[in-house]
């Protein structure tokens, strides 16, 4: 072997080692960066003694039997005192409760992204002209024309174009000067029915007439077409349209303490409001659940200190609320925490004890309900829902 083949082959071994030592420091470098980044005090349960075996010791938090999955998630805390009874005497103020921190709902991703004041032209729900005008309207004049059309039709809207944002608005509620495209929509369908023959054809009407006033060209869908979704859309309603409630009872007949409940119920969050019920609200401010008197009279500020009550009841609008699963369990944590304080029991409709398998079928019922919104593309707690449910 010559000189030069030996020079060449300890050159080459001592690049192979160099590679080699780089890519160990390497390697090295990142190891411990990664465990600063990421450091974990918690033994594998995989490594203890017995192996996988050993996580038959873990107890597990849902029943075998539980027919649909649910997200991990951090359940709800309702900080309550239950370890000393109410006193029948006492007189319980909202303020005497140190308040913890509100049930958080989750966001719902049906309106991450939806402005619910925003207009919008939705052919899923609405019927919808749009409108040409020959040259750009300013926004003074379309609304001149709107104020003309007389007393308002229920669920109907004027909206034009904004050329700066791209989007629709409401004429008379936007920003823009002026108007190059406009739009009248009517919705088909809410909780007081489907549009009648006679209430569309008297919203086109009024269309033809705001165009002919602008100079514009009004394009018209057919009605029948419009008529057949508007009852479709009536009988959607009527089948997942549910209110999802249960009942707090005293156990021997007693009655509650308005003003405890009260407090219970703003220590969980809760405000009430005008229409005499505890309301829950997330931190966009959508009404998840509500907690109302089961006896006939109100909740009110004036009446509430001397008022008593033999049960409460918690609801939820079902197609308004998104990740109604998730809603239902917070709703049912509070509902149990204030019978326990309260000396009462949670019951159903019929004033049975709500026990686990009638949990486990409401929420199949619930799964059931938003898999049926959802192949109709009105997701629960979303503005098209909300605006049908109206």
């Amino acid at each position: 072997m010559s000189e030069l083949q030996i020079s060449l082959l300890a050159i080459g071994l001592l690049i192979v080692a160099g590679v080699y030592g780089f890519n160990r420091f390497q390697e090295r470098k990142h190891r411990r960066r990664a465990e600063q980044a990421f450091p974990s005090g918690h033994e594998d349960v995989l490594l203890r003694e017995g192996g996988a075996h050993a996580s038959q010791d873990i107890p597990q938090d849902e029943p075998s039997g539980m027919q649909f999955r649910e997200d991990p998630r951090i359940e709800p805390v309702v900080t309550m005192d239950i370890e000393e009874p109410w006193a029948p005497e006492e007189i319980v103020e909202a303020e005497s409760i140190p308040a913890p921190e509100p049930v958080k709902a989750p966001k719902s991703p049906a309106t991450h992204h939806e402005d619910k004041h925003a207009a919008q032209l939705d052919e899923i729900i609405d019927y919808v002209v749009k409108i040409h005008p020959g040259e750009p309207v300013s926004a003074a004049a379309a609304n001149e024309a709107v104020q003309h059309q007389g007393e308002p039709i229920k669920h109907a809207h004027w909206l034009g174009l904004n050329p700066n944002t791209g989007g629709w608005e409401k004429i008379g509620e936007g920003d823009a000067e002026e108007y190059h495209q406009l739009a009248a929509t009517l919705q088909l369908a809410s909780r007081s029915g489907p549009v009648s023959a006679q209430d569309l054809t008297e919203f086109c009407n009024r269309v033809q007439s705001l165009a002919d006033k602008l100079a514009a060209i009004a394009e018209f869908p057919d009605q029948q077409p419009a008529l057949t979704l508007a009852m479709a859309l009536d009988q959607f309603g009527a089948d997942v349209d549910v209110l999802i409630g249960v009942n707090v009872i005293t156990h021997k007949g007693d009655a509650f303490s308005a003003t405890k409940v009260r407090a219970l119920a703003e220590s969980a969050g809760m405000k009430l409001q005008p229409d005499g019920a505890f309301h829950f609200f997330n931190d966009e401010g959508d009404d998840l659940f509500s907690l109302s008197n089961l006896d006939p009279a109100p909740f009110s500020a004036e009446n509430i200190r001397h008022l008593s009550t033999h049960g409460i009841t918690f609801l939820f609008d079902v197609p308004k609320v998104a990740d109604g699963v998730r809603v239902f369990n917070q709703m049912l944590v509070v509902a149990r925490q204030m019978a326990t304080t309260l000396g009462g029991q949670v019951v159903d409709d019929n004033r049975k004890p709500l026990s686990d398998a009638g949990v486990g079928k409401i929420k199949e019922q619930l799964a059931d309900i938003y898999a049926k919104m959802e192949a109709q593309q009105i997701r629960g707690g979303s503005v098209r829902a909300l605006r049908l449910f109206s």
